[in-house]
């Protein structure tokens, strides 16, 4: 016969303990502050050299572009011209060309006769006399060129192409033709091509 004065007593229900946190084992323990900073420095760094690396790529195809546009700009001058008698105007090209259209950054600069004042002479050799001194008899005679002034960053000053020449990259320094500086040239003088 069963001895009901020695049941086990039933154990008191307690709410604090049914919503209790369950405690930590050993090996459990969450990340210190510390930690979670160096993991976000750490991602936060990545991010900036993907993308510093990103706008790197970015930069590059806009001066591969601008290296096309300037051969493009190039040939159209050439097949617009009369080679060899004379260059078509800048104002009738970019008219015919851009349809009234500012041209932007991209110039088209003919040389002109030092003697004439307008200060456009590309090549420091006076046409009118090629054989005035030996200097200039080793120079080498540029009839036009096409100047970019895209803004390119750390790649390049500009971007420009001299008559049937391949586009160039100018860095500055001393190979730098300092075309750039003919641009003011052109909005004032006969070249007028931003004006448009």
């Amino acid at each position: 016969m069963t001895d009901l004065t020695t049941a086990p007593a039933e154990k008191e229900f307690r709410p604090e303990e049914a919503v209790a946190e369950p405690k930590q084992r050993r090996g459990e323990a969450g990340f210190t502050v510390a930690e979670l900073t160096i993991v976000v420095y750490i991602i936060g760094l990545l991010s900036a050299v993907a993308l510093n690396n990103v706008l790197d790529a970015i930069e590059k195809a806009r001066l591969a572009r601008c290296l096309v546009e300037v051969h493009n700009i190039q040939t159209a001058i050439w097949k617009s011209s009369d080679p060899g008698v004379s260059l078509v105007d800048p104002r009738t090209f970019w008219s015919t060309h851009f349809h009234g259209f500012k041209p932007g950054p991209y110039f088209y600069l003919v040389d002109g006769d030092p003697n004439s004042g307008h200060g456009n002479d590309l090549d420091d050799i006076d046409e009118q006399n090629p054989g005035k001194s030996s200097e200039n008899r080793t120079k080498k005679d540029i009839q036009f060129v096409v100047v970019c002034q895209h803004d390119h960053k750390h790649l390049a000053n500009y971007v420009y192409g001299e008559d049937q020449e391949p586009p160039r990259i100018a860095l500055g320094g001393k190979d730098d033709p300092n075309y750039d500086r003919f641009v003011k040239w052109e909005f004032g003088g006969p070249g007028g091509g931003g004006n448009l």
